[in-house]
């Protein structure tokens, strides 16, 4: 039996569009031209962050500084928004990073998981950090090595499932590698480490590993 999920398009990334070739490779993705390019950029992971966050507006400047400049910036979160009427015309959409236990609990809670599923071979899905963390089996891995905090408190960490894998962020720049070995031995899936110049493109069946950094298959 065919599955929606085999023809869906996924980009998942450290810090977001870091490069250039995980800009060309969002622009594969698409099958359209850079000017013709919808974004929904969903910025919801951010909403609980405190501190300064230059790290949040770079995920969206780096996308005005690849050539993406149809960009809604769409919190599904907010009140009165109707983020499926905004989200109906985009070609991508890009859920940025965070903390990676609230975007979970606001996937659930707004219903997003279940339209997102309903979608997804009709979106190129971009997750950046916390974005690409709920794709997996589980968002276990966002609390290692003094990660995210589980700020609503929810007990089952199932991730969306849409990939097999898990993956890693920001390995090295702020989780290390011996963090990731750790983190192995509680798990059976195969676990992507990668940095913020690199991202994993699936595209069907068909992945590739698109990076101008380092990265690592454990």
């Amino acid at each position: 039996m065919v599955s929606t999920y085999d023809f869906m398009k996924l980009l998942l990334t450290s810090a977001g569009i870091t490069n250039q070739s995980i800009a060309n490779e969002l622009v594969r993705l698409t099958s359209k031209d850079l000017s013709q390019i919808k974004i929904g950029f969903i910025p919801t992971a951010a909403n609980v962050e405190e501190g300064s966050k230059d790290w949040y507006i770079n995920q969206f400047t780096n996308l005005i500084q690849y050539g993406f400049n149809w960009i809604d910036i769409v919190d599904i979160s907010a009140d009165g928004i109707d983020w499926k009427a905004r989200l109906a015309p985009v070609d991508v959409i890009l859920v940025s990073g965070g903390n990676t236990f609230y975007l979970l609990d606001e996937f659930r809670k707004t219903g997003f998981e279940i339209w997102l599923k309903e979608n997804i071979d009709k979106k190129v899905y971009v997750g950046i950090s916390a974005g690409s963390i709920v794709t997996t089996p589980t968002i276990a891995i966002a609390s290692i090595d003094n990660g995210d905090v589980n700020i609503p408190g929810i007990e089952d960490l199932t991730g969306m499932s849409l990939v097999s894998f898990e993956v890693s962020p920001h390995t090295p720049e702020n989780v290390s590698h011996e963090a990731n070995r750790e983190y192995l031995k509680t798990i059976q899936n195969d676990l992507y480490a990668l940095d913020n110049n690199t991202a994993i493109s699936l595209d069907g069946a068909v992945l590739k590993v698109m990076s101008e950094g380092e990265w690592i298959k454990y």
